[in-house]
């Protein structure tokens, strides 16, 4: 094929020439429209099943594109079903990310049954499957520094970090097992077209010494322990709209909030932590907002009514819930933060022999 050259020249003082090829720069012209046709994605909010609104069946949201599937979180079973009929039902889907927020079951107790699903459809599907997850191990000496206890050794600081965080062990065993990718899920690391932008490493290692250092440590800037340092991720949809979804964060550690349009309000529309949400936005209401919400009807399980009852005395317009079914975004787009959506409609734990260099 014939070459046709473009000359570029620099200023005279440089003396140099750059010479790039049509073919070139129309190849990469074909890149940066099919990176940018990636970076744009859609949501769907899971919710509960039928008229089952007892269940807790916690979080699961999915992002996605033509050949790509973001899991934010699985807290069910029910939801893993969920993602196997919506894998099903879209053959161009080729890779699957898994990003796991924190360690509460309410989070995590249908990732395992995931894996499990991916693993046997190697053969027809061939799916390339990343889990993303905090490694704490990885992080085992910073916080035994920040512990500054001499009769604390290594490794039984690694054995204390398996022994709190059960669940997330289980699922990086499970991924290694089925030899799927996993990857520390640290700031500024990519996730398909999206970005993990929390916790910073300092405040994640706080919490995990907090964790491990004594049982009666329950809460960090008003979170439990366990949902303080929730993985945070931020997406761009179709709509243009800047997504963070931030499980159950202390909003202490959720930063440049300014910079979305939709922000998922943590620990599944717990009043207080909208509050102080809400505070860190220069104009709160023009936002919109996710929530969450499949806690069921248990006496300890939280939930948004207190929420939904402030904003709409506050004169917010009303959060995009899971608690009324799916919420499925974009659809025309936030307009500002009015939010376009469409409303749709546990199992125990086993942590195992777990060898703890297998987390390096």
């Amino acid at each position: 094929m014939k070459q046709y050259y473009i000359l570029c020249i620099l200023p005279i003082d440089i003396n140099v020439r750059l010479c790039y090829t049509i073919s070139t720069l129309q190849t990469r012209v074909l890149m940066i429209l099919e990176e940018e046709k990636l970076q744009q994605m859609k949501l769907r909010a899971l919710s509960h099943y039928g008229n089952d609104v007892n269940t807790r069946y916690g979080d699961c949201i999915l992002l996605y594109d033509t050949f790509t599937l973001v899991v934010y979180d699985c807290g069910h079973t029910r939801h893993t079903q969920e993602i196997e009929s919506f894998l099903e039902a879209r053959a161009a889907i080729s890779q699957v990310h898994i990003v796991v927020s924190h360690n509460d079951s309410d989070h995590t107790n249908g990732v395992v049954d995931l894996l499990d699903y991916l693993y046997r459809k190697r053969s027809t599907r061939n799916y390339q499957v990343t889990v993303y997850s905090s490694l704490y191990l990885k992080h085992a000496d910073k916080v035994l520094a920040l512990l500054d206890d001499d009769r604390r050794t290594s490794e039984a600081t690694k054995q204390r970090i398996l022994e709190t965080f059960d669940k997330i062990a289980e699922i990086v065993e499970t991924a290694q097992d089925y030899s799927f990718s996993i990857v520390d899920a640290t700031t500024n690391t990519s996730v398909a077209s999206c970005w993990i932008v929390g916790p910073t490493e300092n405040e994640f290692v706080e919490v995990v010494a907090q964790a491990i250092e004594d049982d009666s440590v329950t809460d960090i800037e008003g979170e439990t322990v366990m949902n303080a340092a929730s993985v945070q991720l931020k997406c761009k949809l179709d709509s243009a709209d800047m997504v963070l979804l931030c499980g159950d964060a202390t909003p202490a550690y959720l930063h440049r909030l300014n910079s979305y349009q939709i922000i998922q309000l943590p620990h599944h529309g717990k009043l207080d932590s909208a509050k102080e949400i809400f505070e860190k936005i220069l104009d709160p209401r023009a936002k919109a907002y996710l929530v969450s919400d499949n806690t069921g009807s248990g006496a300890n399980s939280g939930g948004s009514d207190d929420l939904i009852r402030y904003m709409r005395e506050e004169k917010f317009k009303p959060a995009l819930n899971t608690k009324n079914g799916e919420v499925n975004l974009p659809q025309g787009g936030t307009q500002g933060g009015g939010g376009s959506t469409t409303y749709s409609r546990p199992q125990g734990v086993k942590l195992g022999g777990m060898d703890s260099r297998r987390w390096f």
